[in-house]
């Protein structure tokens, strides 16, 4: 039991720091994303640049098993964090 104790211990760790930098991400995505728009005074222009770029791509190949719809998801995310503006 001890082995398991420490293994959930270990991916509780991991959880944490998982978060942690997803977390950090978010926060440096949108800070750059709100000077970049900000700079060149057009709101959104990130945002409007990835989905166009997206509208003409190929499907995203995952490296990894993905529920249906999380390709739509993934870009509704995206375009969020791209979109901020103060």
């Amino acid at each position: 039991m001890t082995n398991l104790n420490e293994r959930v211990e270990n991916l509780e760790e991991v959880i944490d720091e998982m978060a942690l930098e997803l977390h950090a991400s978010k926060i440096a995505i949108v800070v750059l994303s709100t000077t970049i728009n900000s700079m060149v005074k057009e709101p959104g222009l990130l945002a409007k640049s990835f989905a166009k770029v997206r509208k003409n791509a190929p499907p995203i190949e995952f490296d990894h098993p993905s529920q249906e719809g999380y390709e739509e998801k993934l870009v509704e995310k995206v375009l969020a964090l791209l979109s901020r503006v103060d």
